[in-house]
């Protein structure tokens, strides 16, 4: 089911991503490295130099859900991965929604879906995912999910200068 605009036009549905779903994960994941790229780990110039294989493994990966929501045309214009953890936890990784998308839901969409996997898993107590500290808007946004800080937190692998906050929010509720 398409989601659809204020205007009424239809703006994207939420599904997984599926292993032909590479080419477009590449890109989208290209221009999320480029538009963001305090935002992720992986840096643009190492994730330009990957060969075909390696974006067919990611988007064939077991180990990692991913959600994407994308447009009519089937193109993704957001993503956000998820992965169960040694403890009963899992962790949200690689959130992004392309410009032209931004405030029409598909970030809710995504974190949504990536949030309900986690809770139909009987294993996963909680949902854990890093934010910069100085990055107040992917906070707040988190905070509508109900997810808070833990405390925890750990320096940035890029540039240790900034520090990323823990945040979690419970898999077990609703809440």
């Amino acid at each position: 089911m398409f989601r659809r605009c204020n205007d009424g036009a239809v703006n994207h549905r939420v599904r997984r991503l599926r292993s032909e779903d590479w080419r477009e994960l590449r890109r989208l994941r290209l221009e999320a490295l480029k538009d963001s790229p305090l935002a992720f780990v992986e840096q643009y110039d190492d994730a330009l130099a990957l060969p075909d294989s390696a974006w067919q493994e990611r988007a064939a990966s077991v180990d990692r859900v991913t959600f994407v929501a994308v447009d009519a045309d089937d193109r993704l214009v957001g993503m956000a991965g998820i992965f169960r953890e040694e403890a009963a936890s899992a962790m949200l990784v690689g959130m992004y929604v392309t410009p032209a998308h931004r405030g029409g839901g598909a970030a809710a969409a995504v974190i949504g879906a990536a949030v309900g996997w986690a809770r139909a898993e009987p294993t996963v107590d909680q949902v854990r995912l890093f934010v910069l500290d100085v990055n107040e808007r992917a906070k707040s946004f988190y905070r509508r999910f109900g997810f808070t800080e833990t405390g925890g937190t750990m320096r940035y692998p890029p540039d240790p200068s900034y520090l990323e906050l823990e945040m979690a929010v419970s898999a077990l509720s609703a809440s």
